[in-house]
């Protein structure tokens, strides 16, 4: 077993590194890391229906999608994430209880009564402190989960704050549950940092874990995978993304038939407004996205009255 401490705080960077490791590495590992203010989505997601798009274009959030399943978490610098790759049996991967018991039984040691929950998060009396995910790849694992160590709450609720009633798909819905930073639970202070640390250590011993870094070659790859993959809005939007969004707007209501993130067709169920038709033709073959619909659109005939109706369609 090998263990790695990001010295980076890049979401792609570090989201690409467990695809890396996952897919071109024979090794077990255990990867820590804290990301600036991020939001993570699960790779069977409608990213569209999970976010509150006000806030993350204003506070110039990125969004990014993994490989693993579940739902949507808010990564910042109080927030420590672990994740293990480890070889397998086929048919006989998916172990949460092996990977999560060794994270429980660090928060016991810091005095903290952890325990497992009932969807595979760890739990401190009735509050969620981490979310866990599994993804398969051959005869290999990965699971990664979130530390809520002392993640800005505000930020987290609002950047996950959705309109996901307006959606009908097939996509998988996040879990709300209630949070609360481990920080404020503690005995007595200890600064993230000190607690990534600490985390570090048991887990080196918990595994007898050899530290490990990267080279320039492997470096250079993650990055490629970062900025060409976790970077793109076809797959951190687009990808799998069809769906019906029902807009109300006072006495008008739109249907959006979505393909891959696409509107394809703009359904007037019911419309009082002139220049409605003209906004349905409008959105029409373009991408079903916040800033970019905002951009396309500001200098249109209508552009006024199309703004004001932008900010319903999320």
């Amino acid at each position: 077993m090998r263990i790695i401490l990001q010295p980076t705080h890049d979401p792609y960077f570090n989201i690409a590194t467990e695809e890396y490791l996952l897919k071109h590495s024979s090794d077990d590992y255990i990867i820590l890391y804290r990301n600036t203010p991020s939001v993570i989505v699960g790779k069977h997601q409608n990213t569209m229906a999970e976010l509150n798009h006000g806030f993350i274009n204003s506070s110039k959030i990125p969004v990014i999608r993994r490989l693993s399943g579940g739902g949507t978490v808010f990564h910042d610098l109080g927030n420590v994430n672990f994740c293990f790759i480890a070889n397998g049996r086929e048919g006989n991967l998916i172990e949460f209880k092996r990977f999560t018991t060794p994270i429980i039984e660090f928060l016991k040691e810091l005095g903290l009564n952890a325990y497992r929950g009932e969807k595979n998060d760890i739990r401190i009396g009735n509050y969620k402190v981490s979310g866990n995910a599994e993804h398969v790849y051959k005869n290999r694992v990965m699971h990664h989960g979130t530390l809520l160590y002392r993640t800005n709450m505000f930020w987290l609720e609002q950047a996950i704050k959705s309109n996901e009633n307006s959606y009908t798909d097939r996509a998988i819905r996040s879990n709300r549950s209630q949070t609360i930073n481990i920080a404020e639970l503690l005995p007595y202070p200890m600064a993230v940092e000190a607690f990534e640390n600490s985390l570090l250590e048991f887990l080196a011993e918990y595994h007898s874990a050899t530290p490990f870094k990267f080279d320039s070659r492997a470096k250079e790859i993650i990055s490629t995978l970062a900025s060409t993959k976790y970077t793109d809005w076809n797959w951190n939007y687009g990808y799998n993304a069809s769906y019906d969004f029902r807009l109300n707007s006072d006495s008008d209501i739109l249907v959006l038939k979505v393909n891959n993130g696409i509107i394809e067709k703009v359904e007037i169920l019911r419309s009082s407004s002139s220049w409605i038709d003209k906004l349905a033709k409008l959105l029409e073959g373009k991408r079903h996205d916040y800033a970019y619909l905002k951009n396309e659109l500001d200098d249109t005939e209508y552009s006024e009255k199309i703004q004001e109706i932008i900010e319903n369609l999320f």
